[in-house]
C-alpha cells in the first residue's frame, strides 16, 4: 500500500466491494442502529488494514457492538456543536431584539461569526477523526473524550497529523457526494467514504502510534 494516496483506492481492490458496500449503505439508513453498524464495520476494515489484507468486511449487523462507543463519542462531540450554536443564536436574537434596531448590525455580526466559528468547529472534528477513532478503539469512549490526550496527539507531530486530516476531509467528501443524486447515491457512497477513512486511520496509527502510546501515557 503507498500511504495516504492508496486511501482512495484499496477498497475497489476487494472483489466482492460492490455488493459490501450497497449492503452497509442500506443498513446505514436505519436510524441509529444503521450508523452503528456502519461506523463497527469501518473498525473492522481498520483491522483487516492492519493484517494486511485489503479485503472489505462483510456487510453486516454484527458489527454494532464495535460501533457503540464511536458513535457515542461523536455524538457527544456533536452535542457540543449544537449547544455552541444554541447559545449563539440566544444571544445574536438578543441582541437583534433590543429596542430602536440599536442591536441590528452586532447582532447580525454575532450570528455570523458565531455560525462561520461553528462551522469551522465541525469541519476540524471531521479532519482530527483519526486520532479520535483510534483513542476510542484503544480507550473506549473514554479514550475519545479524552480532549487532552487528543491534543497532545495531534500537536505531538502537526504536519502529520493536518496532512492525514485534510485525507480524512476527502473521505468524508466522497461519503457526501451521493447526496448530489437526491441522496440515494448515498446508499453507495457513505460507506465507501468511512472504508477510505479506515485506510487513513491505519496510516496515521503507523505514522504516529508510538506518539500516541506515550501521549496516552499506555
Amino acid at each position: 500500500m503507498n500511504g495516504l494516496s492508496d486511501s482512495v483506492a484499496w477498497p475497489s481492490r476487494d472483489p466482492e466491494w460492490v455488493a459490501q458496500v450497497v449492503l452497509m449503505g442500506l443498513i446505514n439508513l436505519i436510524p441509529i442502529v444503521g450508523m452503528m453498524a456502519l461506523l463497527g464495520w469501518m473498525l473492522a476494515a481498520l483491522d483487516n488494514l492492519r493484517e494486511n489484507r485489503q479485503v472489505l468486511p462483510q456487510a453486516g449487523f454484527s458489527y454494532i457492538r464495535r460501533g457503540v462507543d464511536l458513535f457515542v463519542v461523536y455524538l457527544v462531540y456533536g452535542l457540543v456543536l449544537v449547544l455552541a450554536w444554541l447559545v449563539i443564536l440566544a444571544i445574536g436574537l438578543g441582541i437583534l431584539a433590543l429596542p430602536g434596531g440599536r442591536g441590528t448590525v452586532l447582532g447580525v455580526a454575532v450570528l455570523l461569526v458565531g455560525y462561520a466559528a461553528v462551522a469551522i468547529a465541525a469541519l476540524a472534528l471531521l479532519a482530527f477523526s483519526p486520532p479520535i477513532i483510534l483513542a476510542t478503539d484503544r480507550g473506549g469512549i473514554a479514550g475519545g473524550l479524552n480532549v487532552p490526550n487528543l491534543v497532545a496527539m495531534a500537536t505531538a507531530d502537526v504536519n502529520e497529523t493536518l496532512r492525514v486530516g485534510l485525507f480524512a476531509l476527502v473521505a468524508f467528501l466522497i461519503g457526501g457526494m451521493g447526496a448530489l443524486v437526491c441522496l440515494v447515491g448515498q446508499v453507495f457512497t457513505v460507506p465507501y467514504g468511512y472504508a477510505a477513512l479506515a485506510r487513513v486511520v491505519q496510516h496515521y496509527e503507523q505514522t504516529a502510534g508510538v506518539t500516541y502510546v506515550a501521549a496516552a501515557g499506555l
